[in-house]
C-alpha cells in the first residue's frame, strides 16, 4: 500500500467517524495489527540467541453513539443512526433464552475501533455497528417470526461501494458497553442499490459487524433500463422514465433502487400469479412522471411509482411467504415527512412495465412510518403503482 493510498484511507475513516459522532474525539489514525516481533542479540562472547515479544494489546469496540426504540413485534419499528437505517419488519421478536420477547428494547450503536487489525481478506478497519435487545450485545439473542424462525432485520448503509463489513464474535460486553476482545468470524453479504447505498439482508442476532475499506468495487446487483415512450395523444398519465430490475431468488431475496426509493425484497419472499406460485422471478421498480394528474386533499401529484413482476405491472400477481399468506415489499423513500402517496389503478388489467398507464384514478392513501429524513413502507404486497404528492407552495 503506497503512502498516498493510506493518507486517502485515513481520510475516509475520520470522516466517517466525525459525520457519526462530531462532538467526540477523532479516532486514532493508526491501526494496531497483531504482529510477532523477533529480536537477535549479539554478545561479547559471541553467543547469539532469539527472543520473542508478544504483543499484549486487547482490541476493543468503544461505543460512540447509540439510538434505541421500544419494539411492538407485531407492528415493528425503524430506526437511524448517522449513515444507518435498520428496518424491524411487523412480525419480529426477540428470542431470549427460552422467552420469545413481543415488546423488547432495539438499539442501534457504532463504535469506534482499537486494535482490531485487518480483516482477513486485508480490508482496512474503519469502524463498527451493532444491534442490542435490552441493552445486551450478544449471538445468544435471536430475531424470529411468531413459529420462531429467524427473520432477518433490513439494515441500509450509506458507504462506500468498496466497502463490506465482516462478524465479529468472541468478545465480552462490559457494563459501559465496550466489546473487548473477539475476532473477525466471516464476511457479511451486502447489495449495492447505487446512490452510495448498500442493503444487508442477512443479521437474525444482536452482535457486532466490522466495516472495512475494500480494494475493489463491488459489482451492482440490478439493472437499469430507460424505456423510450410515445407520449403523443395521451392527455394524462403515468409515463415510465426509468426501471430498476433484478432477477430475484425467493429464498435468498434482494433489493434495487431508482430515484428516491429503494425496494428490498425479504428473504422468503416469492411470486403468486392465480394458481401458479414462483421461486425465482423477475423484480422491477418503476419510476414514472405523473402527466397532467389531479391532486388530492390541496397536495399536488410529484412523481410516481411501481412494482413489476415479470415486467407486469397488476394486482393479479401478489409477493407472498412460504406459507401462501401476502409478503410486503419494504420501501424506503428517501422523501420529507410532508410527503405521503396513494395508490392509482387502472381499468386494464395487466400493463407492460414500460407502458404508459392511462385512464388510471386514485383508490386509497397509504399508510407511510415517518423515519429520520426518510419514510418507511411495510404493507406493499401486489405491483401496482402508487404517486407521491406533496404540499403546494
Amino acid at each position: 500500500m503506497t503512502k498516498t493510498t493510506t493518507t486517502i484511507i485515513v481520510a475516509v475513516v475520520v470522516a466517517v467517524i466525525a459525520f457519526i459522532a462530531g462532538y467526540y474525539a477523532a479516532p486514532s489514525k493508526t491501526v494496531i495489527q497483531s504482529t510477532t516481533t523477533t529480536q537477535t542479540y549479539t554478545q561479547t562472547v559471541t553467543q547469539t540467541y532469539t527472543q520473542t515479544v508478544v504483543p499484549t494489546t486487547t482490541p476493543e469496540l468503544v461505543p460512540v453513539s447509540a439510538s434505541s426504540t421500544v419494539v411492538n413485534a407485531t407492528k415493528g419499528a425503524t430506526l437511524r443512526l448517522g449513515p444507518l437505517i435498520v428496518v424491524i419488519r411487523p412480525g419480529t421478536y426477540a428470542l431470549v433464552g427460552n422467552s420469545t420477547l413481543a415488546t423488547y428494547n432495539f438499539s442501534l450503536v457504532i463504535y469506534n475501533l482499537k486494535g482490531v487489525g485487518l480483516a482477513p481478506d486485508g480490508g482496512m478497519p474503519v469502524y463498527a455497528f451493532a444491534f442490542a435487545v435490552n441493552g445486551q450485545v450478544s449471538p445468544s439473542i435471536t430475531f424470529v417470526d411468531a413459529s420462531g424462525k429467524p427473520r432477518q432485520i433490513i439494515t441500509l448503509a450509506y458507504i462506500p461501494s468498496t466497502w463490506t463489513s465482516w462478524t465479529w464474535l468472541g468478545y465480552r460486553q462490559l457494563s459501559n458497553g465496550t466489546l473487548v476482545g473477539g475476532r473477525y468470524v466471516f464476511v457479511d453479504q451486502w447489495y449495492n442499490v447505487g446512490g452510495g447505498v448498500q442493503v444487508n439482508l442477512q443479521f437474525v442476532k444482536p452482535v457486532p459487524w466490522v466495516f472495512v475499506a475494500e480494494s475493489s468495487e463491488r459489482p451492482l446487483s440490478f439493472s437499469i433500463i430507460k424505456p423510450a415512450v410515445n407520449i403523443s395523444g395521451v392527455e394524462s398519465g403515468l409515463v415510465p422514465l426509468e426501471i430498476a430490475e433484478a432477477w430475484i431468488n425467493g429464498t435468498e431475496g434482494g433489493a434495487v433502487r431508482v430515484g428516491n426509493i429503494i425496494a428490498v425484497v425479504p428473504p422468503g419472499t416469492y411470486l403468486k400469479v392465480g394458481n401458479s406460485t414462483y421461486k425465482a422471478y423477475n423484480f422491477s421498480l418503476v419510476y414514472y412522471a405523473t402527466l397532467n394528474l389531479p391532486g388530492v386533499d390541496g397536495m399536488a401529484p410529484l412523481g410516481a411509482y411501481a412494482f413489476a413482476a415479470n415486467g407486469v405491472v397488476s394486482p393479479a400477481a401478489t409477493f407472498v411467504g412460504a406459507s401462501g399468506a401476502p409478503t410486503p415489499i419494504i420501501t424506503v423513500a428517501i422523501l420529507p415527512r410532508t410527503v405521503t402517496s396513494w395508490t392509482w389503478l387502472t381499468p386494464t388489467v395487466s400493463n407492460g412495465q414500460s407502458k404508459i398507464l392511462i385512464n388510471g384514478s386514485y383508490k386509497f392513501p397509504n399508510v407511510w412510518i415517518r423515519g429520520d429524513g426518510y419514510l418507511l413502507n411495510a404493507q406493499f404486497v401486489k405491483p401496482v403503482p402508487w404517486v407521491f404528492l406533496g404540499p403546494v407552495n
